[in-house]
């Protein structure tokens, strides 16, 4: 076979490797779910962590109040017991516990809004939870359809790996690098087809010369309009 029906066929190799190899990045960026999936999914992560933060500072709040008000009734006590009678150390007493009575008055605010913020979140996270549901449902069935065609995509690209570098072999070297050269200068189109007289590629005519030549002859030739290899059957 000639360099020039080997480099047409090594073409049509490369146009469905390319098509193949676009598909694939397609599903592999689909694997990974939808941009609606995705979002979902953040939204509930971050609801979470919201709502585990502000569950921590209810709970820490009711906890330092709770521990204030038994610091609080113990001075009290020790307050009215009268075993306290140095008028400094009755003053310095009585000071502590407004101190503790206003700050236990801060946290108690602090719990509530904690609590109320709780209740946000967790209202929140009900109905993101009960979105994501449906969306990874819905997205269960797609995804095994999506990973069913990536395996067939990804045997394909294997074959036809295998089938370019047999095809490749067999073309002489000097044509592989104009081939080659051509793919990267017009957009992955080297070779085109001629159609009568007219390239399929730039669809000028070509000359009736060339056109005779690629019918009679094994050199490779260029369409004068694009600049492209000629391939006529």
């Amino acid at each position: 076979m000639s360099d020039s029906n080997l480099l047409y066929r090594l073409q049509e190799i490369d146009t469905t490797w390319d098509r193949v190899r676009r598909r694939l990045q397609q599903l592999q960026t689909l694997a990974g779910g939808s941009n609606e999936l995705k979002t979902t999914r953040e939204e509930v992560a971050s609801t979470e962590s919201n709502l585990q933060q502000w569950q921590r500072a209810q709970s820490e709040a009711e906890f330092e109040s709770r521990s204030l008000t038994t610091k609080i009734q113990e001075s009290e006590e020790r307050l009215m017991s009268g075993q306290v009678r140095n008028p400094k150390e009755l003053e310095a007493l009585q000071s502590s516990i407004e101190s503790m009575r206003r700050h236990k008055i801060s946290l108690d605010d602090q719990s509530v809004e904690a609590m109320l913020k709780v209740e946000e979140f967790s209202g929140a996270l009900v109905k993101q939870k009960g979105s994501l549901a449906t969306l990874e449902s819905n997205w269960q069935t797609k995804h095994k359809a999506i990973e069913e065609e990536l395996q067939q995509r990804k045997k394909e690209f294997l074959y036809l790996k295998r089938l370019r570098e047999q095809t490749v072999g067999q073309i002489s070297p000097a044509a592989v690098e104009q081939y080659e050269h051509l793919r990267r200068r017009k957009n992955g189109i080297a070779v085109a087809k001629l159609e009568g007289d007219i390239c399929n590629a730039c669809h000028m005519q070509v000359p009736t010369g060339i056109v005779g030549s690629a019918r009679n002859t094994d050199v490779l030739l260029y369409c004068p309009g694009c600049g492209r290899l000629l391939h006529r059957e």
